[in-house]
Parts: C-alpha cells; sequence; structure tokens
C-alpha cells in the first residue's frame, strides 16, 4: 500500500464523509479552520486531488449541479478507503513531531536584547491568552452543538497544549529574567 502524507490524510478524511467536489472541499477546509491544524493550503486542494486520483485513492465524475454548472466530483476509492485508515490508525498510535515556529525564535534568541527577548516572549503570552479564550469558546459551542467527540477534543486538546505552553514560557522568561548574561 503506497504511504500517504498528512496533507492527503486530511483531504481523504473529508472525503470519506461523502463525495465533494473541489469548492466543497475548501468550504469545509474554512468551516473548520483546519489550515491551523493541518498542512492545507488553498493552492494545494487541486493538486492533492489530482494526486490522490493518480494513486487510485480517488476517483472523480463530471456531474452537472442544480444550477447547471458541471463539477468534478471526488470520491474515496476501495484503496483509498483502506490507506486512509491505515495512516489514521498510524497518526493517532504514535507521538509525532510539529514544527512550531517559536523554535526558531529560542534557537536564535541570543541575538535580541535580554529586555527585547522578555518583552516580545510577554507578547508571545499574550498571544497564548488569546488563543486559550477562543479555544475554550470553541469548545463550549461544540459541546452545545453535540458533535462528534473527535471534533470537540481538536479544541480541548488545543486549550492543553497552549496551557502547557504558558506554563513553560512563564518558567523560560523567569529563568531568563533571573540568568545574568
Amino acid at each position: 500500500m503506497s504511504a500517504i502524507t498528512n496533507k492527503e490524510a486530511a483531504l481523504l478524511g473529508l472525503l470519506s464523509e461523502k463525495p465533494k467536489h473541489a469548492y466543497e472541499i475548501e468550504k469545509d477546509i474554512e468551516e473548520r479552520d483546519m489550515r491551523f491544524w493541518t498542512e492545507i493550503s488553498m493552492s494545494s486542494v487541486y493538486k492533492l486531488l489530482a494526486k490522490l486520483e493518480e494513486k487510485e485513492f480517488l476517483k472523480s465524475e463530471v456531474r452537472i449541479s442544480k444550477s447547471n454548472v458541471t463539477q468534478k466530483v471526488y470520491a474515496l476509492t476501495k484503496k483509498g478507503k483502506a490507506s486512509f485508515e491505515e495512516k489514521l490508525k498510524e497518526l493517532i498510535s504514535a507521538w509525532h513531531p510539529t514544527i512550531n515556529p517559536i523554535d526558531i525564535g529560542l534557537a536564535n534568541l541570543n541575538l535580541l536584547d535580554k529586555k527585547e527577548a522578555i518583552r516580545k516572549l510577554s507578547d508571545y503570552s499574550e498571544s497564548l491568552n488569546k488563543m486559550i479564550k477562543c479555544y475554550v469558546e470553541l469548545e463550549k459551542y461544540l459541546i452545545e452543538q453535540k458533535c462528534f467527540p473527535g471534533n470537540i477534543q481538536l479544541a480541548t486538546r488545543r486549550i492543553f497544549l497552549i496551557r502547557a505552553e504558558k506554563k513553560w514560557l512563564s518558567k523560560f522568561t523567569n529563568d531568563l529574567k533571573n540568568e545574568s548574561r
């Protein structure tokens, strides 16, 4: 079985719900804020669809919509479903490193004046506070809407991760303030 990327897995996940045309997929990505938790960019959807169809994970069919517009509708094949399920098992069974831009900043922190670094880390802390607030509101909304538990956990997990990041940041900032350079 051919290995699939995380981007492809995210797209196959959307198509596992039902056959969709590219615009529907784009709408789903936007409505679910998937660009915050996947690697899918706006320009990559069509390329990914073509690649997945070439791998025979998807099949497409041109249909005429109710508004008399031709649309290419994509559906998961048996091979695509099997590959997606294998990837899904892999994704939820082991920790995978994530790329976080702050790591670039930390690796080069010595280039900044200590006071400036502390000010910027304080700004980062404030941005974390805003994100916690947003995800708490999202979690509450998803619970009220009786969404699938996995979807609720996309928000819940972010709350825990960001709170842990705040805890780390607080310790690091205190250490930096007390350090003599």
